[in-house]
């Protein structure tokens, strides 16, 4: 019984590593000491957290492409903004709260498209349940009852609403709206 303890100990360790590296974490279980983050742990074919930091920092697009909206005068103020002589004349504001997995999953393609259409959109995001926030408020007055929601603004008013985590009909509607395509 004594010889088999170890056995059983190193199969449950086994187990463990292979849960927690299937489930995304990068635990080092290896000899040596090795440091999380190591060549030697680095997932194959993708980059690792610093090499990506490394990229965004270097990225020609620094800025926040997809800016929150916290007030209701500040969406108000974008709105009344698509009604005036300046560009961006397009407002794409999206609906979504902490825990919407859907709207995790669309939250790299609104950035994406907000940064090709960066001179003729504008983007803003609302969380419903973001603290400090006036983000429940505005849900409320504009009458958001599902989330992800997508509102598109010109001329004053709304002209477009996407449900749902449905990038290719935001990206359509983005486009008729501004009268450019997306690079695809």
């Amino acid at each position: 019984m004594a010889s088999l303890l170890p056995a059983r100990m190193q199969a449950r360790s086994r187990c463990l590593a292979v849960l927690l590296l299937t489930a995304g974490a990068w635990l080092c279980f290896g000899r040596g000491g090795s440091a999380v983050g190591s060549p030697a742990f680095a997932p194959v074919g993708r980059q690792s957290w610093r090499e990506q930091a490394q990229r965004r920092s270097k990225s020609p697009v620094t800025l926040e492409a997809v800016n929150d909206c916290t007030t209701m005068a500040g969406l108000d103020e974008a709105i009344a903004k698509t009604a005036a002589d300046t560009e961006p004349k397009v407002l794409v504001v999206s609906f979504s709260t902490t825990w919407c997995g859907p709207c995790k999953l669309m939250d790299p393609k609104v950035k994406e498209l907000s940064e090709i259409f960066s001179e003729k959109a504008t983007f803003l995001k609302v969380m419903g349940d973001r603290a400090g926030t006036d983000g429940m408020d505005i849900m409320k007055r504009e009458s958001v009852r599902t989330v992800p929601l997508y509102q598109i603004y010109k001329g004053g008013e709304k002209v477009g609403s996407i449900s749902g985590a449905d990038a290719e009909a935001l990206t359509r509607t983005i486009e008729e709206h501004t009268g450019m395509k997306a690079k695809k």
